[in-house]
């Protein structure tokens, strides 16, 4: 079997057993493309919403290890790199 059919029933699995917890932070995310859309020409306010968006996606990981007990302080740094990282692309890309 190939590596990206493993990975693909992986996340298969992963998105099985936590379903509604994938369902919230879609939801989430569709709320904050909508407010993004919402405040288009807006750049501060769009800037905001990203870092609320933000936010909501760091307390999101958080919770989410918490609740399968896998949250580790490595864990917790991961999420904040990627967050940190995301809004240095969007500032970057509204700055344009």
């Amino acid at each position: 079997m190939r590596k990206k059919d493993t990975f693909i029933r992986y996340l298969v699995g992963e998105i099985k057993t936590h379903l509604l917890e994938y369902l919230l932070l879609t939801t989430i995310a569709v709320f904050f493309i909508f407010l993004l859309s919402f405040f288009k020409g807006d750049r501060q306010s769009q800037y905001m919403v990203m870092v609320f968006f933000a936010i909501a996606y760091l307390v999101w990981g958080i919770i989410h290890h918490s609740i399968h007990r896998t949250l580790h302080v490595k864990i917790v740094i991961e999420y904040i790199l990627i967050v940190a990282l995301g809004l240095l692309l969007l500032h970057i890309v509204l700055l344009l």
